[in-house]
């Protein structure tokens, strides 16, 4: 009787084809449709590799991580309830494995790390399922695992495409393995490039927090007072005897807090307001006066034309009005 293809729900030509979205209305065209094609077709050929392919038991010893991480932490109550599940009964679902290209003795994972860490943990072989492909294949297998399993938080799909980028993937390669749009993919890498890798080490997977709230974090660290103060507080010890699932929201009220206090303490200067209208009420002007800082709004028929004007003749107006001074008239 053949082997039921363990393999089977690894729809990889789904992602290139089907989940890569591009805008209504507009064809791709030129270099961008030759990449996508591209994908697609290295997607098909990576499922019909796969397909009746033999399980075999692998020493974990002899396997390494892939060269792109896409997780934060794996101490959960997930990875233990896994750990526990598999010292009972065994390990139902292989994991997948490329050759080393440095070393013709071992094996690189391509998904299944935390299957080959619990296997590592018990000293048991790791069931796996061995295949030669390159990393543009590995990246996006990895990703369709991740993505159909749902286990991965935002945060930590956001780590794994700025991993994935850093490793030369290219953004189409990127958004064919994360299943996103170039809008989502872009959140993604807005929050991983402002938040630093401290900070986002710290708080770890953070499982239930969702785009919304690191875009708000991220709003938070984009001032260099936060940022400071965000990088020093997470190595803490008070930080750091918090649950991971805790963290997050403990470091977001910290930071709004401070900003809080910090904007009552230092309120605004004092603005001050005057308007004029012309004669014939076809040109208005409001100004708004700080300290350092003058806008100046002009209304009604004649506001272009007037503007217009005032421009070419700022220089002259200017010199007109350092002439004007006390200091420049010797008085």
């Amino acid at each position: 009787m053949a082997r039921e293809n363990p393999f089977a729900k690894l729809d990889m030509a789904s992602i290139a084809s089907n989940q890569t979205p591009t805008k209504p209305g507009y064809g791709m065209t030129g270099a961008a449709k030759t990449v996508v094609r591209s994908i697609e077709d290295l997607a098909e050929n990576t499922k019909k590799l796969m397909e009746g392919e033999v399980i075999v038991d692998l020493d974990p010893r002899v396997i390494d991580v892939s060269f792109v991480a896409d997780r934060l932490s794996d101490d959960g109550e997930e990875y233990q309830e896994l750990k526990q599940a598999i010292s009972e009964s065994g390990q139902t679902t292989p994991i997948l494995v490329r050759p080393s290209s440095s070393d013709s003795q071992r094996f690189m994972v391509v998904f299944g790390h935390r299957r080959l860490r619990v296997a590592k943990e018990l000293g048991v072989p790791v069931k796996a399922v061995v295949k030669k492909l390159d990393d543009i294949t590995s990246a996006i297998a990895q990703g369709q695992e991740n993505s159909a399993r749902s286990n991965l938080s935002f945060i930590e799909r956001a780590y794994f495409a700025q991993n994935l980028l850093a490793s030369g993937m290219t953004k189409d390669v990127v958004r064919s393995s994360l299943a996103v749009d170039e809008a989502m993919l872009s959140k993604m890498l807005g929050v991983v490039d402002v938040v630093p890798a401290p900070v986002i080490k710290a708080l770890g997977a953070a499982k239930k927090i969702g785009r919304d709230k690191w875009l708000s974090l991220r709003q938070l660290l984009l001032t260099p007072a936060l940022l400071k103060i965000a990088t020093g507080y997470v190595e803490t010890a008070e930080f750091l005897k918090l649950e991971e699932e805790a963290r997050f929201d403990n470091l977001h009220g910290y930071l709004t807090r401070y900003k809080n206090k910090s904007a009552a303490k230092n309120p605004k200067s004092p603005r001050s307001s005057k308007e004029w209208t012309s004669s014939d009420s076809s040109l208005s002007l409001t100004m708004n006066a700080r300290s350092k800082k003058v806008a100046i709004e002009l209304s009604n028929a004649e506001a272009k034309p007037f503007s217009d004007w005032l421009s070419s003749r700022m220089d002259h107006l200017y010199d007109e009005y350092r002439q004007s001074k006390p200091e420049c008239n010797g008085d």
